[in-house]
């Protein structure tokens, strides 16, 4: 029941902007007739430049947070064990983290020469300082408590980390990961575009903007939204109920 109510209002929540979008197309120049989009959009998605655009992007964003969960893994871990290594990381992760993304995007681009590797990298760097500042945190808040009684009892150290340990910094690790993978979207459409991409979504959407083709610039937004919120609501939200499940 909660599950079908959860639905419903999600249903409701998307249905409302559409009035908004009907009524910032009667009163603006650039917002395209919605209408119009939704016409076009079947024929839009039938077309295999469209996922082959679709797929290049997944792909690097898919490569990027890998890399970044990693390193910032990694980072965490280090940062938590070593004082000296808290003190010399915590400068790469607070400059990662405050390093605009339209900068990344252009020293990455311009130092690997606009090859594909530039576009992994710039999402790796983006996002790796949001894990790596989310699992530390976990870490750092760890019930020391439980740890004693652990090697009290003799639990082992994987006993320890399955289920102690996660269980612990698991919502840590989902918020981190739901920031890293939000940002990733937002950084890859901005290395895409300053990249001057041939293939790709940023590549699709800023071409059709510079050509005022608004149908097609709806549609790319449109896509993209889903995207995202598929990956929220049908991945992300999908894989912490069943990690949290054990809470009932």
């Amino acid at each position: 029941m909660q599950k079908e109510n959860n639905l419903i209002i999600s249903i409701c929540a998307v249905l409302m902007l559409l009035p908004i979008w009907w009524i910032a197309y009667r009163n603006t120049n650039f917002i395209a007739d919605p209408f119009v989009v939704a016409t076009a959009l079947p024929h839009f998605l039938s077309q295999a430049d469209t996922w082959s655009n679709i797929g290049i992007t997944l792909y690097r964003v898919v490569l990027g947070l890998a890399g970044g969960v990693v390193l910032g893994t990694l980072a965490a871990l280090a940062m938590n064990q070593n004082k000296l290594a808290e003190q010399v990381l915590s400068i790469y992760v607070t400059t990662a983290l405050r390093t605009p993304s339209a900068i990344a995007a252009i020293m990455a681009l311009a130092i690997f020469r606009g090859a594909e590797i530039g576009y992994i990298v710039v999402v790796m760097f983006i996002t790796f300082p949001f894990m790596a500042v989310g699992l530390r945190d976990g870490l750092k808040s760890a019930d020391k408590d439980l740890a004693e009684a652990s090697q009290i009892y003799r639990l082992g150290s994987l006993r320890y980390i399955r289920h102690v340990l996660l269980p612990f910094i698991a919502p840590f690790i989902f918020s981190a990961l739901r920031n890293a993978h939000a940002l990733a979207w937002k950084v890859i459409v901005v290395a895409e575009i300053f990249g001057a991409a041939r293939i790709g979504f940023g590549a699709q959407f800023d071409h059709a903007w510079e050509y005022m083709q608004m149908v097609e610039v709806h549609l790319w937004l449109l896509v993209f939204i889903a995207i995202v919120l598929f990956v929220e609501y049908g991945v992300l939200r999908v894989a912490e109920r069943r990690v949290f499940r054990w809470r009932g």
